[in-house]
């Protein structure tokens, strides 16, 4: 056993944010009770066995694995049933009384209920009569599942995972104080597509811990002195050395202990040895720009644009203590990743004494306050309700550790700090990330902020009150609020509750000018309105930012139609007023079938346009510019056709349908109305983008300045 000891960092202007006790001590091994989630076991975790086309097999396949002889495992009383064509339990008539079928909750928005049963009915009974109607796709138990035992010798040291109010160096802990991740295990360990950048110091990438986990750099052949995807950096097989300018990522063990620490949180393999992070299965990215004395700004806006490069959409920063320094700033904003942040350790309220990085005020920073085991915050933890947003365990935390001698077998190590909270953070966000691949950063930190768990002890100390929960966040519905999720198609049929999923929000992207209907119809005896909110708006739990709304008493026929003022990206909300059940949500975007004239408000003019009174014109008047402009018109139809004016003002203009540009003249020597310059039809049906535009070029035989260009009118065919 090693003596405990008191570490204390100290980097220059940049500091390492871990500071306290350090030990080791032997642990024995844990063993896991099994873990029942009902929530989690929807029958999907089947699918690899039951992927089959015909419903009929896939009942047989069904029965026949429940009666086979391996006992089974599942929710007394319960089962999980898929019903075919929107039916439900209503459409089960008689036998839904026979089976004494009651509390069917929606699992998803496929059809797939959970629905208790009578006492007195055995389960191969009513697995046989449900899968008999002709209104069931399939019916199962509700089995239950449970994580992969943990192998890993160290693991009931880990409080953070798992408290079960055990003791760790002296202070015993309170049960169930922890990120909950053996909830999130029961769906994902990580993915090996998702790369964690940790920007720190060095990296003991041949930790037997950490050694499977480290990122590796395919475009590069290693050791050839060969920069072989030009991108700067020779060699840079597993990541980069900013703060000595070469490859190597682990220096000695004095120098590189702290990003050791810090990758194990979050990515230790799962194995028969040592610890076991929160995301096992996915890979690091070792970024040191930290050397002995701390490390420079920039070689931290390096790292961070060295993992922008490969694309890496979430970032550890377990440092801080620089200026508010704008370029550091700058390069966080443009990264295109989360940046998770240390709160800092200097026990002081972050909204009057802020701590940079963390504190800047940039949407895509999560700021990472730390808990002890018994809930409260940490006494060195900076804090504040608006700087920093939530809590993670950051005492007492055992990780790997680099050698010190050539024996791994002790080589995991306690520490204190923001530092070890923030790895924490991390790991929830890569299991996210593993289980949402189409998340967007500002998707992954919504997910995080709006599943914490609330302590009474964070109030007033985080934004959310709360520490991060990694069961619930992997559960986390990403159109519950604004950024919601990207709307695609012309429609979309789905479920509200007023009672537990009452919003759903679909980022919709508009130009200047675009007409938009939307059109919401639900099932009888629900009441769900229809929102739409601009691009000021940051959640829907608000009235700020509504642009338009449609909201009937009674029923949920819901209509209306906006024009959007500029660019920009809008919000549609479904709303469950009352009742629950499916709903229909149909979009049209641009203008229908008719001739528009120059002054409709669905043409989006950028620039200086100026309306040109002429009786012979369309609607006696055009629209005409000589200087940079352009006018955007979204159409929804099969065809469209351009008018505009020839004269000897006009010159070249650009006109571009659905991404493919042409020039057209508008010269004439002498005046030409109506003109068609443009008719094409035999479009798809749908909406399409036709685009006007100033360029500044003269027909050749007309003189320089001759260069207008002009809009008269367009007409859309259906």
């Amino acid at each position: 056993m090693r003596i405990p000891k008191k570490i204390i960092g100290v980097c220059g202007a940049l500091g390492l944010l871990f500071g306290g006790t350090t030990t080791f001590a032997q642990i024995s091994e844990n063993a896991l009770a099994a873990v029942k989630n009902e929530k989690k076991v929807t029958g999907h975790m089947q699918e690899p066995v039951l992927q089959i086309d015909s419903s009929a097999v896939k009942k047989r396949k069904i029965i026949s694995y429940f009666e086979s002889a391996t006992p089974k495992r599942y929710k007394e009383n319960e089962v999980i049933v898929k019903f075919k064509n929107n039916y439900s339990k209503n459409n089960l008539g008689a036998l839904s009384t026979t089976l004494g079928l009651t509390n069917a909750k929606v699992l998803n928005k496929e059809g797939t209920h959970v629905i208790k049963f009578s006492k007195n009915k055995k389960m191969a009974e009513v697995l046989q009569q449900l899968n008999a109607s002709p209104n069931v796709e399939y019916a199962e138990p509700n089995y239950v599942y449970k994580p992969t035992a943990v192998t890993d010798p160290l693991y009931s040291e880990l409080w953070g995972l798992k408290n079960t109010g055990q003791e760790i160096l002296g202070q015993v802990g309170k049960k169930g104080i922890d990120i909950n991740v053996e909830a999130a295990w029961a769906k994902t360990k990580g993915s090996s597509s998702v790369v964690i950048g940790v920007i720190d110091t060095g990296i003991d990438i041949n930790h037997p811990d950490l050694k499977d986990n480290i990122w590796v750099n395919t475009s590069e052949i290693p050791n050839d002195g060969i920069d072989n995807d030009k991108n700067g950096y020779v060699d840079d097989v597993n990541g980069w050395n900013f703060y000595d300018k070469n490859n190597k990522l682990f220096i000695r063990g004095e120098e590189d202990f702290h990003g050791t620490h810090v990758a194990g949180t979050i990515a230790a393999k799962a194995n028969d040895i040592g610890v076991i992070g929160i995301a096992p299965n996915v890979k690091i990215m070792p970024l040191k720009f930290i050397g002995p004395w701390g490390g420079y700004e920039a070689d931290a806006i390096a790292a961070i644009e060295y993992a922008k490069s490969k694309g890496v959409k979430i970032l550890n920063n377990s440092w801080g203590g620089g200026e508010n320094a704008q370029a550091l700033k700058d390069a966080i904003k443009n990264s295109g990743a989360l940046f998770i942040a240390a709160a800092g350790n200097d026990g002081m309220n972050a909204d009057t004494s802020p701590m940079y990085p963390a504190a800047y005020d940039l949407p895509n920073i999560l700021s990472v306050a730390a808990l002890n085991n018994t809930g409260n915050l940490s006494f060195f933890s900076n804090f504040g309700a608006k700087s920093v947003d939530v809590a993670a365990p950051g005492e007492g935390i055992l990780s790997t550790f680099p050698i010190l001698d050539s024996d791994y077998s002790n080589a995991y190590e306690y520490l204190d700090g923001t530092s070890m909270a923030t790895p924490h953070a991390t790991g929830v966000a890569a299991l996210v990330k593993s289980v949402n691949s189409t998340y967007t950063p500002a998707q992954i930190k919504d997910a995080i902020m709006r599943t914490t768990t609330k302590l009474s002890s964070l109030t007033g100390k985080v934004a959310t009150g709360g520490l991060v929960n990694a069961g619930k966040a992997i559960n986390f519905e990403a159109d519950s609020d604004i950024p919601g999720i990207a709307w695609k198609g012309e429609s979309i049929s789905t479920t509200l509750d007023a009672s537990k999923d009452k919003n759903d929000v679909y980022s919709i992207k508009l130009l200047k000018g675009e007409k938009l209907k939307a059109v919401l119809t639900g099932d009888a005896g629900t009441d769900f309105d229809l929102y739409l909110y601009n691009d000021t708006a940051t959640t829907v739990n608000s009235s700020n930012g509504i642009a338009a709304h449609s909201e009937t008493a009674n029923t949920s026929n819901e209509s209306f139609t906006f024009i959007a003022p500029k660019t920009g990206t809008y919000y549609l909300n479904a709303y469950a007023y009352s009742g629950a059940g499916k709903y229909t949500l149909s979009v049209t975007e641009g203008i229908g079938a008719g001739t528009y004239e120059n002054t409709s408000p669905y043409f989006g003019y950028e620039g200086t346009w100026n309306k040109i009174s002429d009786g012979s014109a369309s609607a006696s008047s055009y629209t005409s510019t000589n200087q940079t402009s352009s006018v955007k018109i979204v159409f929804n139809g099969t065809g469209v056709s351009y008018k505009a004016i020839k004269n000897d003002k006009q010159g070249i203009v650009k006109v571009t349908l659905d991404g493919k540009s042409a020039n057209y003249s508008l010269y004439a020597a002498t005046p030409k109305y109506k003109q068609e310059i443009l008719n094409k039809t035999g479009l798809p049906a749908g909406k399409h983008v036709l685009t006007i535009q100033w360029t500044g070029q003269a027909d050749p035989v007309a003189r320089k300045t001759s260069t207008e260009v002009n809009v008269d009118s367009i007409s859309v065919l259906k």
